[in-house]
């Protein structure tokens, strides 16, 4: 008997070949029959005309902490997530020292902009092991979860203070293996690092991560290499020091596959270059987020936009009343607008105002804003987040060229993704670049095939991973499933809504045309709603 019979589907099985009109019978979790069936089955779901496709794969998350108190990684499943991937950008819960936990919290939350309150009243629970640490996060899981081992919590756990400027020592590079080796061989999928001079703990201090040298990248790596499992994701571009030269190497002495990323407006000659190091035999998967427009939506209270400005870093970074105070003094306000001169403000728009008399404010950029004020751009926007007491969202319109974005996504060997689930909660919700690629790409511009996209989405990402028991609709695999509609599916709208640890406020998008999302044999989502199953598992690397 199966548990799920889907019927009359069309279905799209993950590897890039043709959809097909046919069936899918779970049972046990898993696939165990396609094609034209019948038989007993505990719940029949007609499917017809909608998409069957394997669930979609959230390959860049930052739900380290939410998914302790949120199993279910809130958006990502309602746009037909199966499987979360967390970890990346060089942060992460594990290691962490008895009584040390603030530390990798501090980095988490100015990073990724994630409500400090929110971490502090959500994570309940103490580790110290990354085993330990996946052990707790399998109690209790709606979709998968995917664990990268952040590589700056590993250097603070063995250098404490040291490992935010210090060069380590090969005694200290020799612990770090240990842990990564002990952290894959419990489950963990991969290694993530990052060089990105913006990124900062609360306390102000450059991620750890950023202070190791390419010599010590190499030692490191080795240690994937030695357990023979692990992906490697890096955050960063070649103007932060990710270098093709790197990539390169970092694949050759860990033969393991690296994840770059292409950036919000790649170019074709980055690509390029790329290709050239795939041909070569590196593993290369580069990601890119599929969105045209920059969606992310920041106030003066969450924005990492000014953080290369020496004057500006330690104000976004005070607390509320002390930041409204020191707007207000002249001294420090010519020194930020001396270090702004050159700041986009052309581009920089008001994306939302919260006083009814600034509603007229809406859509225009803070240059046009501050001439018709008479006013400098620094004081035009600063004198709106004050009068708006610091609720004022802004917006940066950097838009990608349509024609480089789309052959770029077109690519067989590029992953979209880096939706930073569980990020940058205020200020953004990309947890629908899969519904926007396939209502923008595919739909509307038809620029790639269905079949095509739900491969990127799927397969692509599984075996970049290593979780090679999903990421197809096959007999034998795990049934993570999603069930759309081709001719509807969508992003849907921005709202925000209260429901985090504390009672901080996000952003929530939630889509259309997305009508089930199944995980590991059982309905998690239906019709936009969650069925109180909770079906997910930690994913753990083949060294398990």
């Amino acid at each position: 008997m199966y548990d799920l019979l889907i019927r009359n589907g069309r279905v799209i099985d993950g590897s890039g070949l043709p959809a097909f009109r046919g069936d899918v019978g779970v049972a046990g979790g898993k696939v165990v029959e396609v094609g034209e069936l019948d038989g007993p089955a505990r719940r029949v779901i007609d499917a017809q005309g909608q998409a069957v496709a394997p669930g979609f794969i959230d390959n860049h998350c930052h739900f380290d902490a939410q998914a302790l108190w949120d199993p279910l990684c809130t958006f990502a499943c309602y746009h037909g997530a199966t499987t979360v991937i967390n970890g990346n950008c060089s942060l992460g819960l594990a290691p962490v020292r008895p009584n040390d936990q603030y530390a990798a919290v501090s980095m988490l939350s100015r990073v990724e902009a994630i409500p400090l309150p929110s971490l502090k009243a959500g994570i309940q629970d103490s580790w110290e092991t990354i085993p330990e640490y996946l052990d707790l996060l399998d109690r209790r899981l709606g979709v998968n979860v995917g664990a990268l081992i952040g590589y700056s919590a590993v250097r603070r756990y063995v250098m404490a203070d040291a490992a935010y400027s210090e060069t380590a020592t090969p005694e200290q590079i020799d612990q770090m293996k240990a842990i990564i080796r002990e952290g894959i061989r419990a489950g963990a999928v991969g290694l993530s690092f990052e060089r990105n001079p913006t990124h900062f703990d609360v306390e102000g201090r450059l991620l750890p991560s950023n202070s190791a040298s390419d010599e010590e990248l190499f030692a490191i790596v080795q240690a994937l290499a030695e357990v023979g499992a692990g992906s490697i994701q890096f955050g960063g571009n070649e103007r932060t020091g990710l270098t093709i030269e790197l990539i390169r190497e970092l694949a050759r002495i860990s033969g393991r596959p690296v994840i770059p990323g292409l950036g919000f407006n790649p170019t074709r000659e980055r690509l390029e270059d790329m290709e050239q190091a795939m041909l070569g035999g590196a593993q290369i998967v580069p990601t890119a987020p599929p969105f045209l427009e920059d969606p992310q939506r920041w106030t003066l209270g969450s924005t990492n936009s000014f953080d290369l400005l020496p004057t500006w870093l330690p104000m976004i970074g005070s607390p509320p009343e002390e930041k409204k105070r020191s707007l207000h003094d002249p001294a420090l306000r010519e020194k930020l607008r001396a270090e702004a001169a050159s700041f986009a403000w052309s581009t920089t728009y008001v994306a939302n105002t919260t006083l009814p008399a600034n509603q007229r404010l809406n859509g225009r950029s803070v240059a046009a804003v501050a001439q018709e004020q008479g006013k400098d751009p620094t004081d035009a926007f600063l004198d709106l987040a004050l009068e708006e007491n610091l609720g004022t969202a802004f917006q940066r319109f950097t838009g990608a060229d349509p024609a480089v974005k789309g052959a770029i996504l077109m690519h067989p060997h590029v992953m979209p993704g880096l939706s930073d689930g569980g990020a940058h909660v205020t200020r953004r919700c990309d947890s629908h670049f899969a519904t926007y690629l396939l209502a923008y790409w595919v739909r509307e511009k038809q620029m790639i095939t269905l079949e095509e996209a739900v491969r990127k989405l799927t397969f692509l990402s599984a075996s970049t991973f290593g979780l090679h028991d999903r990421g197809l609709i096959r007999p034998g695999l795990a049934a993570d499933i999603v069930v759309f509609d081709p001719d509807t599916v969508s992003p849907g709208g921005l709202d925000y809504v209260t429901d985090f640890p504390a009672g901080a406020e996000r952003l929530r998008r939630l889509p259309k045309g997305v009508d089930m999302t199944i995980v590991n044999g059982e309905v998690l989502i239906e019709d936009g709603a969650h069925t109180g199953a909770y079906p997910g598992k930690v994913i753990r690397s083949n060294a398990r």
